[in-house]
């Protein structure tokens, strides 16, 4: 794998994984069961710990987060902006 198709898939990945951690936000929703909450809840924590675990391993093999936007946010807390859309090569 080259190192620009390393890098589209990492920022790929981190954009889906941001995704869904946004998704998986907020109260019980309307309808939704009180499992069905605590599943969603429980995503979101999985999601958050695969943000904060890749923005570490970035750091850890010294791979520049410049263009990946890796961001981890506080924990029950919406990532602010608008996520861009991903990069298809």
């Amino acid at each position: 794998m080259k190192d620009a198709e390393l890098m589209a898939f990492l920022k790929d990945l981190t954009l889906l994984v941001q995704e869904k951690y946004n998704d998986t936000l907020g109260g019980q929703r309307a309808g939704e069961s009180e499992a069905d909450y605590q599943f969603r809840n429980g995503q979101n924590f999985a999601y958050y710990d695969t943000l904060d675990l890749i923005h570490a391993q970035l750091i850890a093999f010294d791979i520049s987060t410049q263009g990946l936007e890796p961001r981890v946010p506080e924990l029950g807390q919406r990532l602010l902006g608008k996520l861009k859309s991903l990069n298809k090569q």
